[in-house]
């Protein structure tokens, strides 16, 4: 979905590149992704020191030895099935998990897609909002019909450097005093899909986004507040339940305005999300329940999986180590699907960290 200046317009295919607003491309340069060691903490280049016997410990491709690095070996109970759903680790050579069962492999959402992000500020009339549609479409809706139900919305603010914001949703205040990385439960929204979403600083009452957005009854959204050049503006996800029984439903979408590519990986699947660029959201991987390490670093120049070598604090390929900018622990349930927002500042102040939301709550 898009808006114009004139207020809603119909639904635009994702990939319609003519709906989309520009996105300001982060420049190539010597601090691409992969190229050289960026931070002070970042390990040397080259394998690990002392590789030069096959029972090295420190060997490359050898379990790490520290107790504080998890396993990344399979999830415990899942005794090496080969049937096990997203038993394998993900990447371009193997084929995707797929949606939720019963989604639909064509919708929106079941792939990578990058939305451009409006250059400048956003004190104009009209400020732009970008929306990715999730996988599948109505949810719960009867007969595919959105009348008479009700919209569920809740935000996230992910813009750094932008001070604390109250929220309306349509003609109520929502939340107040939102800082960043916080974020809220759903609320309701039954105003007739055509909602007016304002958001204001808490410091001075300036209003720093105002528009209409189209929330369909039936589904579910997260409206993350990000960076617009010196402004913000609003990036908004549709949340899907997941239909497996047998595993959750992992997703990552990148928020960081300055972190470049990313990959995202889970302890006892590797690389499970290779490349999100900035605004991308991946679609969804099975991943069986249990407790998981996940982390996220700069994204690393080889494609293939098997290649990928994860260390104490590092990951590397090709002769290529990168340091890994945040980690943190999900406890995923069967059934139930989760969003890895990646938000804040690569190598700068508010770091950049991973966060965790649950989309089932509402269910």
């Amino acid at each position: 979905m898009y808006i114009d200046k004139d207020g809603l317009e119909a639904n635009s295919p994702v990939t319609d590149g003519s709906a989309t607003v520009k996105m300001t491309e982060t420049p190539a340069s010597d601090n691409d992704p992969g190229y050289a060691p960026i931070s002070p903490e970042t390990p040397s280049w080259g394998p690990p020191p002392g590789n030069g016997g096959s029972n090295d410990s420190n060997d490359p491709g050898s379990y790490p030895i520290s107790p504080d690095t998890p396993s990344w070996g399979p999830p415990s109970g899942s005794g090496g099935d080969s049937n096990d759903p997203g038993f394998y680790p993900i990447s371009p050579d193997t084929p995707s998990w797929g949606p939720p069962s019963g989604s639909g492999g064509s919708n929106g959402g079941n792939r990578p897609w990058r939305p451009p992000m409006g250059g400048g500020g956003n004190t104009g009339s009209n400020p732009p909002v970008i929306v990715v549609p999730g996988i599948g479409g109505c949810v719960n809706c009867s007969g595919g019909s959105s009348s008479g139900q009700s919209a569920s919305v809740r935000f996230l603010h992910a813009a750094v450097d932008q001070p604390a914001v109250n929220v309306r949703l349509g003609n109520r205040t929502v939340i107040r005093n939102l800082q960043f990385s916080n974020s809220t439960p759903y609320y309701l929204d039954s105003n007739s899909q055509s909602t007016l979403v304002t958001v204001t600083s808490v410091q001075n009452g300036r209003t720093l986004f105002q528009r209409y957005i189209n929330f369909a009854g039936g589904n579910a959204y997260t409206v993350s507040i990000v960076n617009d050049g010196s402004g913000i503006t609003l990036f908004t996800l549709t949340d899907t339940l997941c239909s497996y029984r047998n595993s959750g439903c992992l997703r990552a979408v990148n928020l960081s305005p300055n972190s470049g590519n990313v990959d995202v990986f889970l302890s006892g699947y590797g690389r499970i999300f290779q490349s999100v660029g900035q605004l991308d959201a991946t679609g969804y991987n099975a991943v069986r329940g249990g407790n998981y390490r996940a982390s996220v670093s700069e994204a690393l120049p080889c494609s293939n999986n098997n290649s990928v070598i994860i260390g104490n604090g590092y990951v590397e390929c090709s002769n290529t180590r990168i340091a890994i900018m945040d980690s943190a622990t999900i406890n995923v349930m069967n059934g139930v699907t989760y969003t890895l927002y990646i938000i804040g500042m690569a190598y700068q102040f508010p770091a950049l960290r991973i966060l965790a939301l649950e989309s089932d709550l509402i269910y």
